[in-house]
């Protein structure tokens, strides 16, 4: 099996030769060394270094001392992130090199905390994620200029990944032809959130759920969860969709999940209601559905 310091050395650096002081190795090892044991950022990563300095020694080349805080930032600038995510890629398949099947791959988008910056105005950094649920690993990232621009990005992210086999999961602004065919030429199924931002498809599938489709032959899981204060049930309901509804949805589209969620309060004498709606090409006897819901 190949050390980690092996896929370091093998890593282009990217710095000028007549500026290297440390080893591209030395820095890649504590930066990662240092972020998986909870550093999020510069000085932390430094912090964390100078603490171990004698541990990491005994990896990697620590001759020349632990760098400031801007030689870290300067070094990763000027890596592409597509280049150090195959590294990292790499290190993880060569150390875990038996991993469960890809069955459930999860899709979301989330803002980086205290990555804005008020004072250069800059926004805070916002990431297209792609989760492993089986592996419980974040298989790959795509960073995207605004929210808005998560529609462009999840194509991307989808192209960098195997989905054969499996089943994506997105919110509701993955429900898109571009999105959802990206996911079937892999040979992947999907499942999507459905919104008002489909509003054609979402008041056809809204009225024939409150006509045919939430009943009680159509419940397949029905469970509470206690916590925080709260008490929720969650109730799934699956059923197939007619020609008609399909037909102005994407490609192979077949099933609607809708879930019903009752949330009482403690200390409070109110009931909220409300129900979500996603849309699958898996047939409604498909007994994974409830669990897609719930672990996206």
């Amino acid at each position: 099996m190949p050390d980690v310091t092996d896929f370091l050395n093998q890593f282009s650096d990217p710095r000028a030769e007549n500026k290297v002081t440390y080893p591209l190795s030395s820095l890649l090892f504590m930066s990662i060394c240092s972020v998986c044991s909870g550093a999020e950022t510069w000085g932390q990563i430094i912090t964390w270094s100078e603490t171990h300095k004698a541990w990491l020694n005994n990896y990697v080349d620590m001759s020349q001392g632990i760098p400031s805080y801007s030689t870290i930032r300067r070094l990763f600038t000027l890596i592409k992130p597509a280049d150090f995510q195959l590294l990292l890629r790499g290190i993880v398949d060569s150390h875990h090199p038996v991993r469960k099947p890809e069955d459930h791959v999860a899709i979301d988008g989330k803002t980086l905390r205290g990555s804005h910056c008020h004072a250069k105005i800059v926004t805070a950094m916002q990431m297209v994620s792609a989760f492993s649920v089986e592996n419980r690993l974040t298989l790959s990232e795509v960073k995207t200029n605004s929210k808005s621009n998560e529609i462009t990005a999840i194509p991307v992210l989808l192209a960098l990944l195997e989905l054969e086999g499996a089943t994506v999961s997105i919110d509701a602004i993955g429900c898109n032809d571009t999105v959802i065919n990206a996911i079937l030429a892999q040979d992947a199924d999907y499942i999507v959130g459905l919104k008002r931002n489909q509003p054609s498809l979402y008041q056809a599938v809204l009225n024939y759920a409150s006509e045919k489709g939430n009943k009680i032959n159509t419940l397949v899981s029905d469970s509470f969860d206690d916590g925080h204060g709260r008490c929720i049930r969650r109730r799934y309901f699956t059923f197939a969709l007619p020609d008609s509804i399909c037909a102005k949805g994407p490609a192979k589209l077949k099933t609607c999940v809708a879930v019903e969620s009752i949330v009482s309060q403690q200390h409070s004498p109110k009931v909220n209601a409300n129900w979500r709606y996603y849309i699958t090409d898996h047939d409604a006897s498909h007994p994974g559905l409830p669990g897609y819901v719930r672990k996206h």
